[in-house]
Order: structure tokens, then C-alpha cells, then sequence
């Protein structure tokens, strides 16, 4: 039974993504008649009901899934169909709720940032962070932040955001279309080597630069800290060059984490400005620095025969203190003072 089911929900799925909801909604309501405790499936109903304009009945779709106990799908549903509505207060809670059951969810935060709206820009500015931190490869959380951006009067953010999600989506017209309102990016006239593509060149960091940045430094850093504890445990009792070869792979790992972020996010913006203007991202990228210093010395160390664990504590304290800045950081863009 549960087989056709997936079938007809992933042919429903095709058919709305295809641009022809109103054969999803038949076939889903087909689907119903049959199964009429299937969450997921009215789940899609009310989305295929939003793209057909229909927000009255996708809000009912959508209260059927939470009734039956859909995890979190049907509150995000709820929260779209509410703004539809111009119910700006129940989207929020209805939003809140989605965000509070799967926080892990990039699509909850976003459609809270969507229902927070012009009510409380920095609160929507803060979720759609939140929604490009756990998706950064995704366009919408993009697009909404540029539109958040928008609200907080923050015009090269909204740039930087707009500009984002259309190298993600080449066909997000909205992106495209306030982009070009806004005036487009300065593009540097080279092209990648692997998309062919002109690269944004900015002279200053902005918001979305920063955050890149300050993911990549709690990526390198959390690395660094439990590859060092690691190191530490095993160390205790295994001695040998093996354990070298394992501080060489975590060098390896988080110099490319750490010089992929500075190239995406920071190349051509002056050092000294960034270090002046940042003085917490300078102080958490100080100490990453200093602990792959140490774990560099700690590995040549080993490859030369020398028995010795004490640069790996240091290597611990430091990247952990980095880490505990980029959490703070992180925390306190994500909060930021109405």
C-alpha cells in the first residue's frame, strides 16, 4: 500500500514542479480519497493550492496535516498561507512552531523571516541568516534575505543576497529582477575555471561575506578541536609516527576549509580593513591560525620520532577558545537587539 502511494505523491511533486498544479490537486485528491490520514499527502495538496492562489484552502490542507501530526511541514505550510492571508500574527506562531519542532530545517527559518516581514525586520534579517547557515547552497534563503535586507535598509547586503541566490538559480527572477533595480555588483572580468563565470568582486566585507567567513572558522575550529582531543586520547596509549599521518590529514582538512571560505567570501577586500573592522572574526581567525601552528609543529615533531603531547593540549585550548567566538558571534547575529 505505502508503494503507490509514494508513487502518486512523487508524481504529484513532478507535476506542481512542472508548473501544472490543478493535475497535482486531482491527482493528490484521489490520492485522499483513499488514504484520507495521509499527512504528507495534504502536506502537498496545500502546496500545490498556494501555487494555483488558492491560500484558503492550503490553509486548510495544511491544519488536516497538523491535526494528523505532521512534524513540521504543516506549520511552515500554515505560516506561507497565513501571509497569503494577511495574518501576519498566526503565520509568525505557526512559523515559530515549525522552526521549534525541526530546527535543523533551513525551509522553517526562512518562512518565519518571510512572516516576520516588515513587523520585525531584524528578527526576519536574523532568521534568514540562520535559514543560509544550514543552506548555503540552496537560492531561496537567499532571495528572502535579500528581501530582509531590503527592510533593514541595507542595500549592498540585498545585493550581495540577491546576487547569491541568482548564481545558485540563473532562473530566480525576482532575484534577478531587484537586482537589477538595486544596480548590480561590480564583476571582476575573470572567469572561475569551473562554472565559466564572472566572479563578484567587493572592496569591502559585507554581512553575507562575514557570515561565510564566520562559518568556516566554526567548521576549521570545531575540526581542530575534536581531531586534536582525538589525537590526545589516542595518544595516551599508541605512540608512533602513525599518529602524525591523522595531524597532517586534519592540517590538510582545515587549511582547505579555512582557504576555500577566504577565497569565496573575502578575496580582494583589504586585510587591514577587514582586521580593523572585525576585531572578532580577526581575534577567532588569530587563534585558528595559532592552533594550526601548533598541530604543524606537533606533526613535524612526530615525523622526526619525537614522543610528545604536549602541543597538541595547546592546539585544544586554542581552537576551542576560536570556537567558543564563532559561537558567540553566530548566537549574537542570530539574536540581534530590537
Amino acid at each position: 500500500m505505502g508503494e503507490p502511494i509514494a508513487v502518486a505523491l512523487r508524481r504529484a511533486a513532478d507535476l506542481t514542479a512542472a508548473g501544472n498544479p490543478d493535475a497535482a490537486i486531482n491527482l493528490l485528491r484521489g490520492v485522499l480519497d483513499e488514504h484520507p490520514t495521509h499527512p504528507e499527502a495534504w502536506c502537498q495538496l496545500g502546496a500545490a493550492y498556494l501555487d494555483v492562489g488558492e491560500a484558503e484552502s492550503s490553509l486548510d490542507a495544511a491544519k488536516e496535516a497538523i491535526r494528523l501530526g505532521e512534524r513540521s511541514w504543516g506549520f511552515r505550510l500554515a505560516s506561507v498561507a497565513l501571509v497569503e492571508l494577511d495574518r501576519r500574527d498566526e503565520a509568525v506562531v505557526s512559523a515559530r512552531e515549525a522552526v521549534r519542532r525541526d530546527p535543523a530545517d533551513w525551509r522553517g527559518h526562512v518562512a518565519l523571516a518571510e512572516a516576520l516581514g516588515g513587523d520585525n525586520p531584524q528578527e526576519s534579517f536574523a532568521a534568514a541568516c540562520r535559514g543560509i547557515q544550514l543552506a548555503n547552497n540552496e537560492a531561496r534563503p537567499f532571495e528572502v534575505l535579500g528581501d530582509a535586507a531590503l527592510r533593514v535598509h541595507d542595500k549592498e547586503t540585498a545585493k550581495r543576497a540577491y546576487f547569491e541566490a541568482l548564481k545558485i538559480d540563473p532562473a530566480n527572477q525576482h532575484a534577478r529582477a531587484n537586482l537589477v533595480r538595486l544596480g548590480r555588483p561590480a564583476l571582476d572580468t575573470t572567469k572561475t575555471p569551473a562554472t565559466n563565470e564572472p566572479v563578484a568582486q567587493y572592496t569591502h566585507l559585507g554581512r553575507i561575506e562575514e557570515l561565510g567567513l564566520w562559518l568556516a572558522l566554526r567548521r576549521a575550529s570545531v575540526a581542530i578541536a575534536i581531531g586534536s582531543l582525538v589525537l590526545l586520547l589516542i595518544g595516551i596509549d599508541t605512540a608512533g609516527r602513525v599518529l602524525g599521518w591523522f595531524g597532517l590529514v586534519l592540517l590538510v582538512f582545515s587549511g582547505v576549509v579555512l582557504g576555500m571560505g577566504w577565497f569565496q567570501f573575502a578575496r580582494g577586500v583589504p586585510l587591514k580593513e577587514t582586521m580593523r573592522g572585525h576585531p572578532l572574526l580577526t581575534a577567532a581567525t588569530g587563534l585558528v591560525g595559532v592552533s594550526l601552528l601548533l598541530l604543524t609543529v606537533w606533526t613535524v615533531l612526530v615525523a622526526l620520532g619525537v614522543q610528545t603531547l604536549s602541543p597538541l593540549s595547546l592546539v585544544l585550548t586554542t581552537s576551542a577558545l576560536a570556537g567558543g567566538i564563532v559561537f558567540f558571534a553566530l548566537w549574537r547575529r542570530n539574536h540581534p537587539k530590537r
